[in-house]
């Protein structure tokens, strides 16, 4: 799949989430092979350190079921994360006749975490799902129970919790068309 797949430019105060591009895949590497970043993405570590390679495997994958961005940190003009508003690929989140997405993201910088980035581009993305793509609901899947700092994020996104997996190890979140339009004002 030839990368950028979309043309969605999305701006907030601080950010600016664009297309993926090829160039992204390599700045994305050092990231993904930092062991804490990487068990937060991916959960279990793989055998072997991550490659450009690896992650346009993984790139083309969400790029085909949506909308794949680059997140650029306006003042220090650099690619600081990644986000997908992925149209819902797991049995557990579909609901017939809905149009639903989910939103894998990351903010590769440990710097800038707990500034309320991922706060931001989520909230733009969810802005976009909602008005835009006119989706019926937006979710996190796959949110470990033990990672406080992404519950705590969509929670302040006004996602709720609607089911577990694994045993509770594992979060679903989402909001609906109805409970976003509830929040919107302070959204």
């Amino acid at each position: 799949m030839a990368l950028p797949n979309h043309s969605v430019h999305l701006a907030t105060e601080r950010l600016v989430l664009r297309p993926f591009a090829d160039a992204d895949f390599e700045r994305a590497v050092p990231y993904y092979r930092e062991p804490e970043f990487l068990r937060l993405m991916e959960h279990e570590a793989p055998d072997e350190p991550m490659t450009a390679a690896d992650l346009r495997i993984a790139g083309e994958a969400m790029a085909s079921q949506g909308y794949y961005f680059a997140i650029d940190h306006r003042a220090s003009r650099r690619t600081i994360g990644e986000a997908c508003l992925q149209w819902m690929n797991l049995e557990r989140g579909r609901i017939a006749g809905e149009k639903i997405v989910r939103c894998p993201i990351g903010i590769w910088d440990k710097e800038l975490w707990r500034q309320g980035l991922g706060k931001e581009a989520i909230r733009r993305m969810m802005r976009f799902a909602f008005d835009e793509l006119a989706v019926d609901r937006f979710c996190a899947m796959d949110v470990e129970r033990n990672n406080k700092r992404s519950r705590a994020l969509w929670g302040a996104c006004g996602l709720q919790v609607v089911r577990t997996v694994d045993s509770g190890a594992v979060l679903d979140f989402e909001i609906s068309r109805a409970g976003y339009f509830a929040l919107a004002p302070s959204q």
